[in-house]
């Protein structure tokens, strides 16, 4: 990420940003489909408004990677994937948490 502060462009001013932290369960939950939701809570919009995820990455290799095996059981791994989604830097791991940044530059015009 290159700014953890990004600009608000009305004031000119240096917005301070959190984190944002959601559980998933590996084995019930879709991670793609919980990830949207989140976005368009924290964006104050529809799904249907949202970019498209499958412009940053693959939805089904996304929720593959976190689901269990085909025979049930959990993957038992310790892994995680980064990517970036609208204006957001999104960390997934393998342990149910989904990490969101604030991701946009900031520019100085």
């Amino acid at each position: 990420m290159s700014n953890d502060t990004p600009l608000d462009t009305e004031n000119r001013e240096q917005v301070t940003t959190t984190p944002h932290y959601l559980e998933f369960d590996p084995i019930t939950d879709s991670v793609s489909e919980e990830l949207i939701k989140t976005v368009a809570t924290l964006n104050n919009a529809d799904p249907a408004e949202l970019a498209l995820l499958a412009d940053f990455i693959d939805p089904d290799a996304l929720d593959a990677l976190f689901k269990p095996r085909m025979d049930g059981t959990p993957r038992e791994t310790d892994g995680q994937v980064e990517f970036n989604y609208d204006s957001y830097h999104v960390t997934v791991d393998s342990g149910g948490t989904i990490t969101l940044e604030y991701a946009e530059s900031v520019t100085n015009s």
